[in-house]
């Protein structure tokens, strides 16, 4: 047992011999994870487009796309606040205090289950969720079941979530990236199958995507599961004691709430973007943004790995009381992504309607597409910017202004002002909105580096008591 001990004691305090290495060993699989995601949601949209009569119509992949969308806005309001257990236990590891990390992973094994109870109580307003946007009703017939399936099996994304961060926190990524490629992998073939009524399996159309996601789900977080009962891992982090912790579970709360709040005012705005902002536009406009939501989170997804370990990296160098390291990483997370998103901007005004091509040879859906994904070549950068600092800001615990801005912005510029613009400006059609929205990435962006360089952040002390950042 001493040796075990040890072993973890010399893995926290070594130091890598150059910083991006010691970066790219913690990202390379998160970014994984997230890229295996963004497969996973294009494969799905891929085979819905050829499911049916989607081809000419796109309205499959569109309600999967609408009410994965608000289920995802509904599941990150826990989400959000479960990515703290990888500041806690990143903290935690950084300071040596092996057994605070298995405290902290308890808790948030608990608020996913107290969150994912009141997320079961919405699922008789599925449908009504959807026709009070105005929806056609062959769309919300769709949309609203495929958002009861994913309701239904919140619970295993919010324990994989608790369970992925707390193995970053202990700098055990690899465990993360083989959890990610067998839920994907098998997620992939369940969406292939119950799609299309393949291996002897029901033709299920949209739910059988939503049960391929369901299925994957499931294999991560048993794996993760099977990780954690490995006998160095249980014995060494105190797995073995499950109890609530009302201490632990109130400094998970009061640091990850304004994080839960944050990220689920996000998915919520685009959400509503997509699903009532565009809907004046008809379902041309809605398969268009669809199709350019699926290529932007090929950008997206992979900078917000990267964020992820950012995450762990910060909070990793507060705790062993080297901030300054903190901020290193930070800022070479943020030249990786930078230029990763750059890059993919190039790619989406170049490529655009080629890209688009891929799902739809509809001549009006192709044209709105290319003019989305030109703005959303432009704010490429922004986003990175906010992702990564962002990210660090999680790591040293200053979510609460980081939360509170987003809000506003999100709701006061994507959704309030893009909605105005929609109705009242409609001249100018879903470019209008589009505009609005990448002036929010742009002043999101700007905003998360001011309050990272600023430093309020240096001040916080997590523990039982947090104090937070004002």
């Amino acid at each position: 047992m001493a040796d075990v001990t040890q072993q973890f004691r010399d893995r926290s305090t070594e130091r890598p011999k150059a910083a991006w290495i010691e970066l790219l060993s913690l990202a390379a699989p998160t970014v994984a994870q997230m890229a295996s995601y963004t497969l996973m949601q294009f494969i799905d949209t891929w085979l819905l487009s050829r499911h049916g009569t989607s081809r000419a119509t796109g309205l499959e992949p569109t309600a999967a796309s609408n009410s994965g969308m608000f289920s995802f806005s509904l599941i990150s309001l826990g989400f959000g606040a479960l990515i703290l257990v990888n500041t806690l236990v990143s903290q935690s590891f950084g300071r040596g205090d092996r057994k605070d990390c298995g405290r902290y992973m308890w808790q948030g094994i608990w608020m996913g289950g107290m969150y994912w109870l009141l997320m079961l109580l919405l699922t008789p307003w599925a449908p009504a969720l959807f026709r009070v946007m105005g929806h056609e009703p062959r769309l919300v017939a769709m949309e609203a079941a495929y958002l009861r399936i994913m309701i239904f099996g919140a619970i295993l994304k919010l324990t994989q979530v608790t369970l992925s961060q707390f193995m970053l926190g202990i700098d055990r990524p690899m465990a993360v990236l083989y959890a990610t490629l067998g839920g994907v992998s098998l997620n992939a073939v369940a969406a292939w199958a119950l799609i299309n009524g393949r291996l002897g399996l029901p033709m299920l159309g949209i739910r059988g995507s939503a049960w391929g996601q369901i299925f994957g789900m499931f294999v991560e977080m048993a794996v993760l599961i099977a990780v954690c009962l490995r006998r160095e891992i249980r014995t060494t982090y105190g797995l073995a004691k499950a109890r609530f912790d009302r201490p632990a579970f109130m400094t998970l709360l009061k640091v990850g709430l304004p994080s839960g709040v944050q990220l689920s005012s996000d998915v919520m705005a685009w959400t509503l973007f997509s699903v009532w902002v565009m809907a004046p536009f008809g379902t041309d406009t809605m398969a268009a943004n669809t199709f350019t939501f699926r290529f932007n989170a090929v950008s997206f997804m992979p900078a917000y790995g990267i964020g992820t370990a950012v995450t762990a990296l910060v909070g990793r160098y507060i705790g062993r009381g080297e901030p300054q390291i903190a901020v290193q990483r930070a800022h070479l997370g943020f030249c990786f992504a930078g230029v990763y998103m750059i890059l993919c901007g190039i790619v989406f005004f170049v490529g655009r309607r080629w890209l688009l091509e891929l799902f739809t040879q509809n001549p009006h859906i192709l044209q709105i597409g290319s003019m989305m994904l030109i703005y959303a070549a432009i704010y490429q950068f922004f986003d990175a910017m906010y992702i990564i600092y962002n990210g660090a800001l999680r790591g040293a615990g200053d979510t609460l202004v980081a939360g509170m801005t987003t809000a506003g912005l999100c709701w006061g510029v994507t959704v309030l002002g893009a909605g105005s613009v929609a109705r009242f400006c409609p001249q100018f059609g879903p470019a209008g909105p589009w505009a609005a929205a990448t002036l929010y990435g742009i002043v999101l962006g700007l905003f998360m580096f001011i309050r990272f360089y600023i430093g309020p952040w240096r001040k916080i002390r997590l523990g039982p008591t947090p104090l937070l950042a004002s």
